[in-house]
C-alpha cells in the first residue's frame, strides 16, 4: 500500500528572499523541527496526509520546475528522500532551506543554510554540521535584537561562489534593519535580505 506523505503546506508562490528572489516556485513545507526559534512563522507541528498522486498533481499544475523544500527542518523529516525522488521524477531543480544541523540529502541542488542559536540545547548555538559546510550555496542569518554579529567571522575567508545574507527578524523590522545596515558598512560581502513575499502579501 502506498504510504501517505506528511506535509505542512504545499503551494505555488514566488520565492521572496535570498538568491532566488522573484522566481516562481513550488513550496514544499515539511512538518517537525529540531529547534524552537521564538519568532518562527510556521506551525510546523501541524501536518496533512497527501497521496503521491495528489502531490504530483499539484507539482504539475504549473510549468516552473523550481521547488523550495522548507520546514520546520526538512532534512530531519523521514519522508524527505521520497519527496525529493518525486520532485526529481518531474524534473524539478530543488532548493532547500535548512538550519544546517543535518547533512544534505542526495538530489538537492541548492542549499540555503540559516544557523540558529535556538537549538533546544541539543547542539551549541549556531551549530553547523561538518558534512553540510561544503554543500552550502548561501549562508543566511536572521538578525534579532540579541544577534551577535561576531558569529559571522567564522565564514572568513569568504568564498566567491557563495552568497552571504542577513535577514531582519520581521516583528521588529526597523531596529534590526538598522543593525544590519551598520554591519554592512564594515563587512560589505554580506547583503541585506528582505522577505519580499511579506511586502506583497504573497503566500
Amino acid at each position: 500500500m502506498e504510504s501517505k506523505l506528511q506535509l505542512n503546506e504545499l503551494y505555488w508562490s514566488v520565492q521572496g528572499e535570498g538568491k532566488w528572489t522573484g522566481y516562481r516556485a513550488l513550496f514544499v513545507r515539511l512538518p517537525f523541527c529540531n529547534y524552537d526559534c521564538p519568532w518562527c512563522d510556521t506551525d510546523y507541528k501541524h501536518s496533512t496526509d497527501w497521496s503521491e498522486k495528489d502531490f504530483l498533481e499539484v507539482c504539475g499544475q504549473e510549468t516552473s520546475r523550481f521547488a523550495v523544500l522548507t520546514g520546520g527542518e526538512p532534512l530531519v523529516h523521514k519522508q524527505a528522500p521520497k519527496i525529493i525522488e518525486l520532485l526529481k521524477s518531474l524534473g524539478f531543480y530543488i532548493s532547500c532551506e535548512t538550519n544546517g544541523s543535518s547533512p544534505v540529502l542526495p538530489g538537492i541542488d541548492f542549499v540555503t543554510a540559516s544557523p540558529k542559536k535556538y537549538t533546544k540545547g541539543k547542539h551549541p548555538e549556531f551549530f553547523v554540521h561538518p558534512e553540510i559546510i561544503d554543500r552550502v550555496n548561501e549562508w543566511k542569518y536572521v538578525v534579532d535584537k540579541d544577534f551577535d554579529f561576531s558569529i559571522l567571522y567564522r565564514h572568513k575567508p569568504y568564498e566567491g561562489t557563495k552568497t552571504y545574507s542577513l535577514s531582519p527578524e520581521y516583528s521588529d523590522m526597523k531596529p534590526n534593519v538598522d543593525r544590519i545596515m551598520d554591519y554592512l558598512s564594515k563587512d560589505p560581502i554580506w547583503k541585506l535580505n528582505l522577505q519580499t513575499h511579506k511586502w506583497i502579501d504573497a503566500p
